[in-house]
């Protein structure tokens, strides 16, 4: 079928009462979309005319067509959800190309992997670099970063929060300031606005809606966006994220709004690259050896075309920081990343938690201790995510239990 024919196709989804709303949705799509935009929604026809109806007219006539925020703004915004959502790779996919479109950059895209790891972790920020690497490729693009004036910082704890964080865990602070603020943020070039806003956006999405999500709110607030601008993202969230995410959020950002002391603006000079330094990297190098067998050097050439400094801040904060430190055994710690990484249940945590298995393996942990890490979370995260991830666990011990009767058998 012709692209001429799936526009016709999807012209004629309207009836005579909702189609002022479904051609003004399908103009937006349009923009959004390109040259194929109507290929995933005709493909939905033929599974429910209905549902695809609703899709044209409820994301796109009546949401992304209002008026409160331009459109590179919300695919921004879309796109920090689904990055978020974990699970959703083509309607990233789409709304990564949907961005660029729409006006966007690719550091517009390569600023949300680094915001994404900050917040959210690292397995979703990996889990989207190919899917990056894809589209740029596709459209003939490459990542070249531009200057821009001041980076956002990240929002300051309350004193409250900061004395107790203080005498329980000094690490976290100095972790958060080095790494979240001066390493992740600092590299990112969006407008201080922008990025707050996605960052609410993200955390909203994945239901963390607390005093993060407020601080985000606030600092947007105080580095130019409007009332506005924080009722258009909440609005948006209920398209990507769903009402119960959008009421949540909703409530939070009243309060906020109320509140009647403001933040002052808050941001900093931009750096090129991240900052961590030759000693970090290099003991997480080795921890990363240690325990997958795989190198530093490898990690960061996977990321160099896309973000290069992303994949060296993986080895030096995940390995050098966190993994290389002493109060837990090596494989107590991969044992505990097995089981954060099933609870998320995201396809972007798939490979992280078979690379964790793999190195609880190489380093003496059985079977039955894997498995029991698996059985421990499902009260936690509920039988149908521990199922698939056994069933990842089990192709991971097949391969090392193959490998292990090949080396003997030589």
């Amino acid at each position: 079928m012709i692209m001429s024919n799936i526009e016709e196709q999807l012209v004629n989804l309207a009836s005579p009462e909702d189609r002022q709303k479904h051609l003004r949705g399908l103009a937006v799509l349009k923009q959004i979309g390109g040259e194929n935009f109507g290929g995933p929604v005709s493909q939905l026809a033929r599974f429910s005319e209905d549902l695809a109806r609703f899709t044209i007219q409820y994301p796109y006539g009546d949401v992304l067509s209002r008026d409160g925020l331009d459109l590179r703004t919300r695919q921004i915004l879309t796109t920090a959800t689904l990055l978020a959502h974990g699970s959703a790779q083509s309607q990233l996919s789409f709304h990564l190309n949907g961005l660029l479109n729409a006006g966007g950059t690719p550091d517009d895209v390569v600023d949300l992997l680094f915001i994404s790891a900050g917040l959210i972790g690292f397995p979703t920020a990996i889990n989207a670099v190919p899917i990056v690497r894809d589209i740029l490729a596709d459209r003939g693009e490459t990542n070249n970063a531009t200057e821009a004036q001041a980076s956002p910082a990240i929002p300051d704890i309350s004193s409250d929060r900061l004395a107790v964080l203080d005498r329980v865990a000094p690490e976290f602070l100095k972790w958060r300031e080095q790494v979240l603020d001066e390493e992740i943020f600092c590299a990112v070039h969006l407008e201080p606005r922008l990025a707050h806003l996605a960052s609410a956006a993200m955390l909203g999405a994945r239901g963390k809606v607390g005093a993060s999500f407020d601080a985000h709110i606030a600092s947007a607030l105080a580095t130019g966006a409007t009332h506005s601008d924080i009722v258009e993202m909440v609005i948006q969230l209920s398209v990507y994220s769903g009402f119960p995410a959008a009421l949540n959020a909703a409530g939070r950002a009243n309060n906020v709004l109320a509140a009647s002391e403001r933040p002052q603006a808050n941001t900093q000079k931009r750096v090129q690259t991240t900052k961590d330094d030759e000693k970090r990297f290099m003991s997480g190098a080795a921890t990363l050896a240690a325990t997958s067998g795989g190198s530093g050097a490898d990690v960061v050439d996977s990321f160099k075309d896309i973000a290069p400094g992303l994949g060296r801040l993986i080895v030096a904060h995940c390995y050098g920081d966190i993994f290389s430190r002493s109060a837990l055994d090596p494989k107590g710690r991969e044992l505990g990343a097995i089981s954060a990484l099933a609870a998320q249940g995201t396809i972007a945590a798939e490979k992280p938690l078979g690379v964790h298995v793999d190195a609880a393996l190489n380093l003496g942990a059985t079977r039955e201790e894997i498995i029991e890490t698996l059985f421990n979370v499902i009260p936690y995260a509920g039988y149908p995510l521990i199922e698939k991830a056994l069933l990842i666990a089990h192709d991971r011990i097949s391969l090392f239990n193959e490998k292990q009767a090949a080396d003997n058998a030589s």
